[in-house]
C-alpha cells in the first residue's frame, strides 16, 4: 500500500490456529470495506503450535496483513505496543484473537469517522458464549454528544476494554500513553489515560465486536490464577497514581473516580486471595509492594496491609474452600 491506510487492527496472537484466529480474521476480510483503507498487524507473541505457518499463507492471500514475530513473550500489552509502533494506519482498533467482528461494523465505524473528526470513538461489543451468537450492547451509554475525555470519564464511566476504542495513532504515540508489559491486567489504566489527553470522544452504540466468554478467558480464571490477581494489585497501584500524576490538573470527580477505581481494582485482587494457594512470603510481598497508596474503606484491604503476612496465611487455609465455593458459582452462572 502507498497511501496511509485509515485504520491498523491489531491482533495480539497466541496460538491463534488453536484459538480461532482464522474466524477473526475472516471478519476482517468480509468486511464491506476496501483492503486500500486498512491493514492488519498481527504480532504473534511467540507460539508453539502452527500460527506462524498459518499467518504466512495468509498474506499471499492479503497483502495488507502484517506480521511481527517476537523473540519472547511479552504478553498482550506488549504486542499491542509493538503493533501500534509498526502500524501505518491513522486510527486504530484492536480486536482478541478469539473474538470477531459483527458484519459491516468497521465501515460503519469509518463512515461515522470521517463525518466527524474524532480522537476517540467508543463503541460497544456483544458478551457471548462461543455457538451462541448475541447482538446485545453490553454498554449502551446515554451520552452520546461530542466530549472531552475527562468528560466522558465522568459521564459515560467508560469501558475497560481497549478494543472498543478506535483513536488516532497519534494520540498515544505523542503522549506516550503504552500498556504495561508482562501484565495479565494491563488495560484499565491504559484507556483511562489514553481518553484524558483526547479533546474530542464520543461513544456510539455500534456493535463492533462479539466477544466469546470461555473457560480459558482471563476474566473467568482471574480469581485463581496468582499472575493474574498480582497484576490486579498492580492495576490497582498503576491507577492511584494516575489519580496523582496524569489526572493532577482535572477536576476534583474525575480524580476521585481514578482513585476509586484504583481502590476497586485492589480490592477485587486481595478479594481474590482466597481463591488460591501461593506461598506466605510471595502473598504478603505482593501485598507490600503495592498497597502503600491505596485508598479503601474495604476491611479487607485494610486488614491486608496492616498484616500481611497473617492475611496471607489465613487465606491459605481458607483456599480450598473458597476456590470450590468460586467453582459452583461459575459452574451454575456459565451453564447451557
Amino acid at each position: 500500500m502507498t497511501e496511509q491506510p485509515f485504520f491498523s487492527i491489531i491482533i495480539p496472537v497466541y496460538n491463534g490456529v488453536t484459538n480461532d484466529l482464522p474466524i477473526c480474521l475472516d471478519s476482517i476480510w468480509n468486511q464491506p470495506l476496501d483492503s486500500s483503507l486498512y491493514e492488519v498487524v498481527c504480532v504473534d507473541d511467540c507460539s508453539t503450535d502452527n500460527t506462524r505457518t498459518y499467518l504466512k499463507d495468509e498474506q499471499l492471500k492479503h497483502p495488507n496483513l502484517k506480521v511481527i514475530e517476537n523473540e519472547r513473550n511479552i504478553r498482550q500489552g506488549g504486542s499491542r505496543n509493538k503493533g501500534v509502533r509498526a502500524a501505518k494506519g491513522r486510527y486504530i482498533i484492536f480486536i482478541d484473537q478469539d473474538d470477531y467482528y459483527h458484519k459491516e461494523s468497521i465501515a460503519q465505524v469509518y463512515n461515522h469517522l470521517k463525518a466527524n473528526k474524532l480522537e476517540i470513538l467508543i463503541v460497544d461489543c456483544a458478551y457471548q458464549h462461543p455457538g451462541f451468537e448475541s447482538n446485545k450492547l453490553q454498554h449502551n451509554f446515554p451520552h452520546r454528544e461530542v466530549m472531552t475525555g475527562d468528560e466522558q470519564i465522568q459521564r459515560n464511566s467508560i469501558p475497560y476494554a481497549p478494543w472498543k476504542f478506535v483513536f488516532l495513532r497519534s494520540l498515544m504515540i505523542e503522549n506516550g500513553i503504552f500498556f504495561a508489559e508482562h501484565e495479565r491486567i494491563e488495560d484499565v489504566d491504559w484507556v483511562h489515560a489514553l481518553t484524558h489527553y483526547a479533546k474530542r470522544t464520543q461513544y456510539q452504540p455500534i456493535l463492533l465486536i462479539h466477544y466469546n466468554k470461555t473457560s480459558l478467558s482471563t476474566t473467568m480464571t482471574s480469581y485463581k490464577s496468582p499472575d493474574t490477581v498480582y497484576s490486579t494489585l498492580r492495576a490497582g497501584k498503576r491507577l492511584t497514581d494516575l489519580a496523582t500524576a496524569t489526572f493532577a490538573e482535572s477536576n476534583d470527580n474525575v480524580k476521585k473516580y481514578i482513585r476509586s477505581l484504583g481502590g476497586r481494582m485492589y480490592y477485587i485482587g486481595i478479594r481474590s486471595y482466597f481463591f488460591f494457594h501461593d506461598s506466605i512470603k510471595e502473598k504478603s510481598r505482593n501485598i507490600n509492594e503495592t498497597g502503600r497508596e491505596i485508598e479503601s474503606n474495604s476491611f479487607l484491604v485494610r486488614t491486608a496491609k496492616k498484616c500481611p503476612r497473617l492475611f496471607s496465611a489465613i487465606t491459605n487455609v481458607l483456599s480450598p474452600a473458597g476456590n470450590f465455593s468460586m467453582y459452583l458459582y461459575r459452574l451454575l452462572k456459565y451453564r447451557r
